[in-house]
């Protein structure tokens, strides 16, 4: 047992020690943190630009706005303290920059006195580099262009669109400079996937725009998509021929006489659609340019209620009787 509180007694005397080393080392080291930033240090710190004042009718055409890079001399303790704060540089284009023909120069000189002012007192400006920025502007126009649907939309078996899918709004106007705006012909949506639909459609989507200039602004950021959406069915018809433009004297004998024609329509419309709303003509002229043997025929569809339809056979025989 007199071993053991021994062992324990120089256990607490090592710790005592090592405390006081810690703690000697810590105010050592601070004292040495002090002394480095009390002194003066020269360093280039880079701004980013924002800039205000811009007129409205003038937008700025680069891709991307240039930084401007400040040497500056003062103590630590100003440097240290800027990792922790915005470095922006706010451009005032009515105050610091002058215009000619379409860009805005500005001038380090010109500027020099709103960025010591941002820096304060204390911090002296050495340089600032470039001395010179231009700003290259355009004037504000907009563009009306159309918006193009990116979808893919797969119907549930015996279903479809029962007229067309629509866009509202099915343009939007591009606003910005004249020369960039004018490339522009169309903007497209996200892409819109859709599966196994069996009701109308009815939500938004966002437009497309990242591959444009940042500078160009969209009078709409979203397009509704409508589309009313029913149960189709097909049917079939034997449609007579009706040749055209048949040779004066002359008999015009042809088969078959009646070609099948299968329609694809919505069921609510089904009842609504006669053979008389279909026509197949063949025109002798044609044959007479073409010396075809044959006909081809044309289907005439004279109902709006047909989502498609086709013919099951695509000539026609014919001979000449005199």
């Amino acid at each position: 047992m007199l071993n053991s509180i021994k062992l324990k007694i120089g256990q607490s005397i090592r710790n005592k020690k090592l405390n006081v080393f810690g703690l000697f080392f810590l105010i050592a080291f601070l004292i040495l943190v002090v002394t480095k930033l009390s002194e003066n240090y020269v360093e280039t710190i880079p701004l980013s630009i924002e800039y205000k004042n811009l007129p409205e009718t003038n937008v700025i055409t680069l891709d991307s706005i240039p930084k401007v890079n400040v040497t500056v001399s003062t103590h630590g303790f100003n440097l240290f303290s800027y990792y922790f704060y915005d470095k922006t540089y706010i451009l005032d284009f009515e105050n610091s920059t002058d215009l000619k023909d379409n860009t805005y120069l500005w001038v380090a000189e010109k500027g020099r006195y709103a960025i010591k002012e941002q820096f304060g007192n204390s911090v002296e400006i050495v340089s600032v580099k470039p001395d010179t920025l231009v700003f290259p502007f355009g004037k504000l126009s907009s563009k009306k262009v159309p918006i193009i649907l990116k979808s893919k939309i797969n119907f549930r078996s015996g279903y479809d669109v029962l007229n067309e899918i629509v866009l509202v709004p099915d343009s939007v106007k591009v606003i910005g400079a004249e020369e960039e705006i004018s490339e522009i012909e169309f903007i497209e949506t996200k892409p819109f996937d859709l599966s196994d639909v069996k009701t109308n459609i009815n939500t938004l989507v966002d437009l497309e725009f990242v591959n444009t200039s940042k500078h160009l602004k969209l009078s709409e950021e979203k397009t509704r998509i409508k589309a009313e959406v029913d149960k189709f069915t097909e049917g079939t018809f034997k449609i007579p021929i009706t040749i055209l433009n048949k040779p004066n004297k002359k008999d015009v004998n042809f088969f078959p006489k009646y070609i099948t024609v299968s329609y694809y329509i919505s069921l609510k419309d089904y009842k609504h659609v006669t053979p008389n709303d279909f026509k197949i003509e063949c025109d002798y002229n044609e044959v007479l340019k073409s010396g075809n043997p044959y006909f081809t025929p044309k289907l005439i569809v004279n109902s709006s209620k047909v989502k498609s339809a086709k013919m099951k056979q695509n000539k026609v025989e014919y001979i000449i009787i005199k």
